[in-house]
């Protein structure tokens, strides 16, 4: 799964001196503030003065940490991404994963990625690594993501695995807000694959989606319960592969969770 840390709707400056203080509760959402226009550039370049070192810039956001109530067991899942760096040159880290309670953990993907802003996007590049399922995989990234508005996120990656095989994801989120505090969340992710991977389950094509829609209520930009409803689905081969093992393809749960962003 991915989050969005593409925290270029934050401006850069106020940002800045949010983590000076160890603070990021306050801020105030600008699509156009990491631009050479920003406010700071242009008052530098009036005073015909250079722009001073900024230091580093922080940010993080766990997206998701919920539980997910089963006719069996109860399960869980988490999305979480930041980075630490400059204006522009940016070191961009992420995890997510889901298992069961009591249970063995069912997926585990950790990124590392450098990233360069630029003109509204993050362009990246790094490594991925999934340590569940077996047998594990790393893979070389390429990708970019994006506040395209300040309710839009969008992003979008290559991968390339040790064992040469070739993946795509891309993934999205709208948050509309309702009221002052109350946020409906529409998400959806994409998964595709060049190659059959029978070890892993998969088959070439367009293999997994997953949808969801969850109402939060922000207390703080640090503290924001939610429910909502997830839906996931298996894809032509991959779906194939899973009823020939006796999986299920698709499945609907209700979800509910705490967003924060640090």
């Amino acid at each position: 799964a991915a989050a969005p840390a593409a925290a270029q709707s934050l401006p850069f400056e106020a940002a800045f001196e949010a983590a000076e203080d160890s603070s990021l509760l306050s801020y105030e959402l600008d699509p156009e503030a990491a631009d050479a226009t920003a406010p700071a550039a242009r008052v530098a370049a009036s005073q015909g003065d250079r722009e001073p070192e900024r230091g580093f810039l922080q940010y993080g956001v766990l997206d998701r940490l919920e539980w997910i109530p089963g006719t069996g067991e109860d399960s869980y899942a988490w999305d979480l991404s930041g980075f630490l760096g400059g204006e522009k040159n940016r070191v961009w880290v992420g995890t997510s994963g889901d298992g069961t309670f009591g249970g063995a953990l069912d997926y585990l993907e950790l990124q590392a990625l450098y990233s360069r802003f630029s003109h509204g996007w993050d362009f990246q590049a790094g490594l991925r690594f999934d340590a569940r399922p077996h047998p594990q995989r790393y893979y070389a990234t390429v990708g970019a993501q994006s506040d395209l508005t300040d309710q839009l996120w969008l992003g979008a990656w290559l991968f390339l695995s040790n064992k040469s095989e070739v993946s795509a994801r891309i993934a999205g989120q709208y948050n509309l807000g309702l009221t002052k505090r109350l946020i409906l969340q529409p998400s959806f992710e994409l998964d595709a694959y060049a190659n059959d991977i029978p070890s892993l389950g998969i088959g070439r094509g367009l293999s997994h989606g997953e949808a969801g829609l969850r109402l939060r209520y922000e207390l703080s930009p640090k503290f924001a319960p939610y429910l909502g409803v997830s839906a996931e689905r298996l894809f032509g081969r991959t779906a194939d592969l899973a009823r020939g093992t006796g999986d299920e393809v698709g499945t609907e749960s209700l979800v509910a969770g705490v967003r924060s962003e640090f």
